[in-house]
């Protein structure tokens, strides 16, 4: 039962800290009234309730000038002088605060097209966003971020990465905050794991069924990816319109796995999921990204194709085939024939390769 009430009592401050601080302050504030009266009525005949709030009021806002009589309220006088100091100070702060975000706002383009949203937000969220602006990946891409989190933008807009990401500070389960996000013209939706939630895939669900429903009368809606908790809720998540899900501490579970049967594998998963000019990345390659003749080719063909044509630049290496919404990874002969049109290639490179100099 103690176990249960500490951590609602944690949830509830981590979800409303100001809103607690505010209650406490008020409580404390008319308490003291109360306490001051009580205490010093007997030595004092025109002390009254009122009379007792102007002393404790004064006190809140820095004058300690009327001196109680009893021990008590001296105590008091002292708690609530310092309380009202520290108080003012915060106050102060968060205003200044405010301003200074205010005038660092970077203001939302009204007409985004092809960007990428990003709902919710966490720790691991700073290095997704710089993932994607990596030079290697898309640094151009305008990234919308929708959050009820705190988050400290000033501090992240000093890293040069952020200088076209925005923020909307709301409910990113909500249609008209989706519409404000303009999910109608981006080009893919990231749904992070929100760790204050009690049941993290069920809101991931909610935003993308809401996602869903706005193009419900639309021929294409963005590629919606999502960060879940339990792999066992992957079912729900899809039904919700989940295009592609990733857990991670599933991904690391199978890595720490592989990683003690075979030494150094978590350095070949880490530079494949790195974008840096040293090392490589997987990119899937559409059919304008090949010559057309590649089409009809078997996978040992192609593999052979790119060996021979091996760029000094760039060296590519075919690692397998997306077929519709199947990828196959080195195929054996009998999961693949041939290249059709509406193939992808998987690749292993150092940039975004295109073949069409073969």
């Amino acid at each position: 039962m103690k176990f249960s009430i500490y951590h609602w009592m944690k949830n509830v401050l981590q979800k409303h800290f100001w809103l607690s601080v505010l209650i406490f302050v008020v409580l404390f504030f008319f308490v003291s009234v109360f306490i001051i009266y009580y205490f010093e009525r007997d030595l004092n005949s025109e002390l009254t309730i009122i009379e007792s709030f102007r002393i404790v009021l004064a006190l809140f806002l820095g004058e300690y000038g009327d001196a109680q009589q009893t021990d008590v309220g001296k105590f008091i006088s002292v708690m609530v002088f310092i309380l009202g100091i520290v108080t003012l100070a915060t106050l102060v702060g968060r205003i200044a605060a405010l301003f200074v975000e205010l005038k660092m706002e970077v203001k939302m383009p009204k007409d985004l097209e092809k960007h990428i949203v990003i709902c919710n937000w966490h720790s691991n969220a700073d290095r997704i966003v710089k993932e994607l602006h990596s030079p290697l990946a898309a640094p151009e891409k305008d990234i919308l971020v929708i959050t009820e989190a705190e988050i400290n933008e000033t501090e992240l807009r000093m890293s040069p990465e952020y200088e076209k990401v925005f923020f909307i500070r709301s409910d990113p389960t909500l249609h008209v905050v989706l519409k404000r996000a303009q999910v109608q013209q981006a080009e893919s939706v990231i749904i992070l794991s929100d760790h204050e939630n009690s049941d993290p895939d069920a809101k991931a669900a909610l935003i993308s069924l809401a996602i869903t429903k706005l193009y419900q009368n639309m021929p294409q809606k963005p590629r919606i990816v999502a960060e879940i908790s339990n792999p066992h809720k992957v079912h729900h998540l899809m039904d919700a319109g989940v295009d592609e899900w990733v857990c991670a501490a599933d991904y690391g579970l199978g890595i720490i796995a592989q990683a003690a049967l075979f030494g150094k594998l978590s350095d070949v998963y880490q530079q494949l999921l790195t974008y840096s000019e040293e090392t490589n990345e997987i990119y899937l390659l559409n059919s304008d990204k090949y010559p057309q003749w590649f089409q009809g080719k078997k996978f040992e063909e192609l593999a052979e194709i790119l060996i021979k044509g091996r760029s000094v630049k760039n060296p590519t290496i075919l690692v397998g085939i997306k077929r519709e919404a199947q990828v196959l990874l080195n195929p054996k002969e009998d999961e693949f024939d041939q290249l059709k049109p509406d193939d992808s290639l998987v690749v292993m490179a150092f940039d975004p390769p295109d073949l069409n100099y073969l």
